[in-house]
């Protein structure tokens, strides 16, 4: 296996304080920093589940990765499909062709592929489509297997992948990034109180894959993401954090709002809620929050979450980037059966194949073929993405199904949990549980979003301030009525 790519980096440190006050680095090792914020949510869980191998690193990123280790611990029957589960657990990224240009990417989920029917030229029944997954049955029954390459749309227009300036960057230790400039560094030193460089030391190091996945831990963890991976070499466990509760937005006139019904079970002492009951279309909704994008998963949360320096980072690349997205946006393939949040989902994507009569003449796909290409008896043909029995409609997880869902975010089908069990590792006085009934619209979507990302009770502090705010009463004696042989462990 060839030994992955590292940078130099030029640190400034403070040798008395043991801290970084600003590192300078090339364009590349700055674009490999731009493209933590393109990175799914699930891909960072796994990726930083992998390099930190012990039990804080569970709680670096909120709820994710219990919502991340339940579509592992999902029985596969309860996906729609076995690539549904498998698109999860290594979700896409829009800017997968991007990353890959990159002289280090740390995304180490493999590429997107695609595949034809064999009789694709043949068989006039075939139809004229493609899959993303080789187990996938054409009209005529057999498996598109045959792969094709696919040609990339996006030409280099700039010398760079998502920063275009040739030149040095400047990293300051909260992760502000701007273009190299002595001007720069005087006012950065200035404003941390440097008079000089008599207490100041550089050191040059080698940054590679390992430091780039510690440094992404610390980016939600830590306030000096640059000294905690560089001199102190840990990504620490998150801190509580509290949140600014969020209130039911006011429908505009003619505004369609899309809304999901779910019953949730409440503590009635301190409106803590324990557990939610819901369907297939709140599970589909919590699992896409496993696909979106780091960066828009921090836009996303309304008032921009003081989420370590991730904000930082995000801000200076906004700044600095020549693309100009506007929108967040999901490949096609995640279309949930409702959309709660401000999601773009891509269009279905089409392709088109040069063939003759009996061959292809090219193995790969392209968005369009030039008709001045075409020789004697070849066509162009136009391939669409397939829809089978089972993916006809929207969704991931298979429909008439009810989950159960902790206020952590562990999710479970009803059918492999038990609900006694879940009742009994409650330990509290049954009186004290109501039910209650919740819609989950845009504003409850944002607030979940929000919580799951820095708290470890995602319900409770996404979702309490949505409740009811009818006084709280004794629940009926037949809710939650059991046999006095019995007794609750």
């Amino acid at each position: 296996m060839a030994a992955k790519p590292k940078f130099s980096l030029k640190l400034l440190i403070d040798e008395e304080k043991n801290r970084v006050v600003l590192a300078e680095t090339c364009k590349d090792f700055a674009d490999v920093l731009c493209s933590l914020l393109t990175l799914p949510m699930g891909t960072i869980v796994r990726l930083l589940e992998k390099r930190h191998q012990n039990p804080q690193s569970s709680s670096i990123v909120g709820c994710f990765h219990n919502l991340y280790k339940s579509v592992s611990d999902m029985d596969i029957d309860n996906f729609k499909t076995p690539g549904c589960k498998n698109l999860l657990m290594h979700p896409r990224s829009m800017k997968e062709s991007h990353c890959r240009k990159l002289k280090l990417n740390v995304d180490d989920t493999e590429a997107t592929k695609f595949f034809v029917c064999p009789n694709f030229v043949s068989v006039e029944s075939c139809c004229k489509v493609y899959s993303n997954v080789s187990t996938s049955r054409c009209s005529c029954g057999n498996s598109m297997a045959r792969e094709f390459q696919v040609e990339d749309g996006e030409k280099d227009k700039v010398d760079g992948v998502f920063l275009s300036c040739r030149t040095s960057y400047i990293v300051t230790d909260d992760m502000r990034v701007a273009v190299n400039s002595m001007g720069l560094v005087l006012n950065v030193l200035n404003d941390l109180g440097y008079s000089g460089f008599d207490k100041l030391q550089e050191m040059v190091i080698d940054v590679g894959f390992e430091e780039v996945l510690t440094l992404l831990g610390c980016l939600f963890t830590s306030d000096a993401p640059l000294t905690d991976t560089f001199l102190r070499k840990h990504c620490m466990a998150m801190k509580s954090k509290m949140l600014t509760p969020l209130v039911q937005e006011a429908r505009v006139a003619g505004e369609v709002n899309e809304v999901v019904t779910l019953k949730v079970y409440v503590r009635k002492s301190d409106k803590a809620i324990l557990y939610a009951e819901c369907r297939e279309e709140f599970v589909d909704f919590l699992f896409t929050f496993l696909v979106i994008p780091l960066e828009f998963a921090w836009e996303l949360s309304v008032d921009h979450l003081n989420m370590g320096c991730v904000g930082n980072l995000r801000r200076s690349v906004k700044e600095l980037s020549f693309e100009q997205r506007r929108e967040a946006m999901l490949p096609y393939y995640y279309s949930c059966r409702i959309q709660l949040l401000d999601v773009v989902i891509q269009e279905t994507p089409e392709y088109e194949c040069l063939v003759s009569r009996r061959s292809y003449n090219s193995s790969r796909l392209s968005k369009t073929i030039k008709k001045s290409v075409l020789g004697d008896g070849e066509r162009v043909a136009k391939l669409t993405p397939v829809v089978t029995s089972d993916s006809a409609s929207i969704g991931l997880v298979k429909g008439e199904t009810n989950f159960i869902v902790s206020d952590d975010l562990v999710v479970t089908a009803m059918n492999s949990s038990s609900t006694i069990s879940l009742l009994s590792k409650l330990q509290m006085n049954i009186s004290d549980i109501e039910e209650q009934m919740i819609s989950i619209g845009k504003a409850q979507a944002i607030s979940l979003l929000r919580a799951s990302l820095i708290t470890t009770s995602a319900l409770s502090n996404g979702l309490s301030n949505f409740l009811s705010k009818m006084k709280l009463k004794e629940a009926a004696p037949s809710t939650f009525k059991i046999p006095k042989s019995e007794k609750i462990l």
